[in-house]
């Protein structure tokens, strides 16, 4: 009961000064090279221009990236029946260049390893006293990001997307480049849905939207409803990012209800540097908020 009441709240209240971040989309040809011999971390690629060229959002296999099929191609995921590699009857599927694998959907080509994207952005005049944030929905798997050839950071994530912090910079041009590496970076099993050829496909890139967001210097990062049904009211958590330091002091105001009636509270938050969390007070609706379930709606 609790949840179903908390998201019908989030749909009744509404926060002011919420940051719609403007956005700068970086899908198109970037620089690329593959890595599969581990010696650009090494060699630090990330320091020079890459040679090849390569579209993202999209997949290595997509555009023909990689190794071509064949009976030793390093597949994530178990065989158990062996009889594709050994009984005569399957052996014309077993030639070089007429290869065709029973197990899963077969990519034209396979590359299980780190890769390396690269491109150049501008950063306008207009963007000062902004923060600036990398955000790449869906990579596949760990990657890892420079800003020119400052290291920003790693993430790991199979289900959320990678967002890493530029940070506030000046006007002029800069260089973002990204290791990717679908290699099993955490050993989840060989038949884990998450990478397994089985499923998906274990394939190098990045999906989804690629851009970077601008951000006011404080903005509001999380909001969180608790509901009280006994009480027919709500408790509002947010989550308050203030990376530039020093404290800066607002005003929040919730609203709550539709055009005829409407519930409002406000109260003045001071935020310091970082992440500042706070609870409102009770919201309290009164008569005017009906409980319900998802096969007894109000």
């Amino acid at each position: 009961m609790n949840t179903i009441l908390a998201s019908a709240l989030v749909g009744l209240i509404s926060v002011t000064a919420m940051a719609t971040p403007e956005r700068l989309d970086l899908a198109g040809r970037w620089r690329f090279a593959l890595d599969p011999d581990d010696v650009g971390l090494r060699e630090n690629w990330q320091s020079r221009p890459l040679p090849g060229r390569v579209r993202l959002p999209g997949t290595l296999p997509a555009q023909g990236i990689g190794d071509p099929i064949s009976t030793n191609t390093p597949w994530t995921g178990g065989i158990v029946d062996r009889s594709w590699f050994e009984a005569p009857e399957y052996a014309p599927y077993r030639q070089p260049g007429q290869v065709k694998v029973p197990f899963w959907l077969q990519p034209d080509r396979y590359y299980a390893g780190a890769a390396w994207y690269q491109r150049s952005f501008r950063v306008p005049g207009q963007w000062a006293g902004r923060w600036i944030r990398l955000h790449l929905e869906r990579p596949h798997w760990e990657t890892r990001v420079w800003l020119d050839n400052r290291l920003l950071g790693t993430n790991r994530s199979l289900s959320t997307p990678h967002l890493y912090d530029l940070g506030f910079l000046q006007s002029g041009s800069y260089t973002l480049t990204v290791q990717v590496d679908n290699r099993r970076i955490v050993d989840i099993g060989e038949n884990s849905h998450g990478i397994s050829d089985h499923t998906q496909g274990n394939w190098n890139g990045i999906v989804g939207r690629i851009e970077l967001e601008v951000l006011p210097p404080v903005w509001i990062e999380e909001i969180r409803v608790y509901p009280e049904v006994s009480t027919r009211s709500a408790r509002v958590q947010l989550t308050v990012t203030n990376p530039a330091g020093g404290s800066f002091e607002g005003q929040l105001t919730l609203r709550a209800g539709g055009p005829a009636t409407h519930r409002h509270r406000s109260c003045c938050w001071c935020v310091s540097r970082g992440r500042s969390q706070r609870s409102s007070p009770p919201l309290r609706w009164g008569r005017m908020c009906r409980c319900g379930t998802s096969f007894n709606r109000p």
